[in-house]
């Protein structure tokens, strides 16, 4: 599997910082939006083509030396792992305990954070509660408001998916199980982005962060959002 470190995103939506792409391998199976799904990063044709030269061993880096790019950036430099991908597996739907360890710590110093649609198993929260706790933000990505809630009072930072036949595109924010969604910012302020919001690299936050369904596969990821 290839691993690629874009030292300045050109994504609008990011905004200039450091970001990552993983190849498709590290997925889980259990992730509902895989393929035709709704999965974001394969809706775009650039991130998907990029996607593609990953897979195919035209881009990025083997393992050791991505985290060796990833150790050498500044320290206090906020960075997004993984625009496309996610953490590395040792198993399907089970999280890579010391591989995801070196990331953790060659992040030592630096701001990075990311999302995973790995199931919330046992083992699978530890490592993420565990990365969270050193300093390296992982967010559990949920797949309807109801499994938010649940992934938020287990204490991890949560994002979901939000139905926009739901609650509309401009849906700011609402209340389920006593946690507070809040929509991502950059969905409704010009000109914010990752590097100027900074909301989901907070571990410590107690809103989930919510995304409403968009790109050219929006309707299957929308069924997905309702439940």
């Amino acid at each position: 599997m290839h691993f690629q470190l874009v030292k300045k995103s050109s994504n609008a939506k990011i905004g200039p910082i450091p970001a990552t792409n993983s190849a498709r391998a590290t997925c889980p199976p259990a992730c509902p939006l895989a393929g035709a799904g709704g999965c974001y990063a394969e809706s775009g044709f650039h991130t998907r083509l990029n996607w593609d030269r990953l897979d195919a061993g035209k881009r990025g880096k083997e393992w050791r030396e991505f985290v060796a790019d990833i150790a050498a950036l500044p320290d206090g430099t906020l960075w997004r792992h993984n625009v496309s991908g996610d953490l590395p597996p040792i198993a399907p739907d089970e999280l890579h305990e010391t591989k995801v360890a070196e990331l953790v710590a060659a992040n030592k110093g630096k701001r990075g954070f990311t999302y995973t649609h790995y199931p919330m198993t046992r083992k699978n929260a530890r490592i993420v509660r565990k990365a969270n706790a050193s300093g390296f933000t992982v967010n559990a990505s949920a797949n309807t408001e109801t499994q938010a809630v649940g992934y938020a009072k287990r204490n991890m930072p949560t994002v979901a998916i939000i139905s926009a036949e739901r609650h509309g595109n401009d849906w700011r924010g609402f209340e389920r199980g006593g946690i507070k969604f809040v929509q991502c910012p950059a969905e409704y302020k010009e000109g914010t982005t990752c590097q100027s919001c900074k909301l989901c690299s907070h571990a410590k936050r107690k809103t989930i962060v919510g995304f409403t369904v968009h790109g050219t596969r929006a309707k299957s990821a929308d069924i997905i959002a309702r439940g």
